[in-house]
């Protein structure tokens, strides 16, 4: 669960004796603000979209980040927030030299007054014309504007300021966990997915990850090399499942060897650091084993 702080901080006062010091138990009142602030904070991660009726999360227009803390973002008014984006060099047209035009659609903002920026396509503006964006951010809008015009920047995080991305390709976007494993250069963890069938309308499980200790990874390899299992990419199903799931389960974990080398092709031809991969033919792509507790 992650740990929250109250943006309101309470000190608990303390009676001294000879026993050492003793809390005083916090008054109904002191707990039902604790309590507010807390849910102040809870809700600060999320904004209602009155349009859709939905939950969305909160995502600031310029760096397209999402809250490290409560209370991270704030609104401005459209047209306040134009006037800012203008001085500070956020315009489509102050970066066609940089990227090109089908790279500069993707972040654009669904906003008549907004859409001649470079913003996040996920630029929240509620019904009072006011555009969601981090604290930070707006800080930096306000005190770069004010600079000389030959010294205003957009800020530094945002995605106007060089982290121009854009969206995944179809390569990369249709494959699945497994798929992308085995095209993957870096693993900060290791991660486990449990599934347990059984229920009658989902599936259980959980997912966890550890940290990555190379030392046991290494040893952990060499014993299944050593069974005859190098290259291979084992799937355990545990338990009962009906044949749904257990079709679900074959779904999320298959490998399409196609798939893999065309998401490779494109990796080597776009991503510099894979530009001295030698690309394996198909049949050299490890199609997982299922092992099935209950056969």
């Amino acid at each position: 669960m992650r740990k929250q702080y109250c943006s309101h901080k309470y000190r608990l006062h303390t009676k001294q004796n000879m026993a050492g010091s003793l809390l005083e138990v916090p008054t109904r009142k002191q707990k039902d603000e604790m309590i507010k602030s807390f849910m102040k904070d809870e809700e600060s991660y999320t904004v209602f979209d009155d349009a859709s009726g939905e939950f969305l999360p909160v995502i600031c227009c310029v760096c397209d980040s999402i809250p490290k803390k409560p209370q991270w973002s704030t609104t401005i008014f459209v047209l306040k927030l134009k006037k800012l984006l203008k001085k500070c060099n956020m315009e489509q047209s102050d970066l066609t030299g940089y990227y090109p035009p089908a790279l500069l659609e993707q972040c654009r903002a669904r906003h008549e007054d907004l859409e001649g920026f470079v913003l996040s396509p996920e630029t929240y503006v509620n019904d009072r014309e006011e555009a969601l964006i981090c604290k930070e951010c707006l800080s930096e809008l306000t005190t770069i504007s004010k600079k000389q015009a030959d010294r205003r920047h957009p800020p530094k995080q945002a995605i106007a300021n060089g982290y121009v991305i854009g969206r995944a390709p179809v390569e990369l976007i249709q494959l699945n966990d497994v798929e992308i494993s085995l095209i993957s250069r870096v693993r900060t963890y290791c991660q486990s997915w449990i599934f347990f069938g059984g229920a009658h309308r989902h599936i259980k499980g959980w997912h966890t990850f550890f940290k990555n200790r190379p030392g046991d990874n290494v040893g952990n390899l060499q014993m299944l090399t050593e069974s005859g299992m190098k290259g291979v990419v084992l799937v355990v199903l545990c338990g009962p499942f009906t044949t749904t799931q257990r079709a679900l389960v074959f779904e999320s974990v298959s490998v399409n060897p196609e798939k893999v080398v065309k998401a490779w092709h494109w990796l080597k031809e776009n991503n510099f650091r894979y530009a001295n991969d030698e690309i394996p033919d198909l049949a050299s792509i490890p199609l997982p084993q299922i092992v099935e507790e209950n056969m």
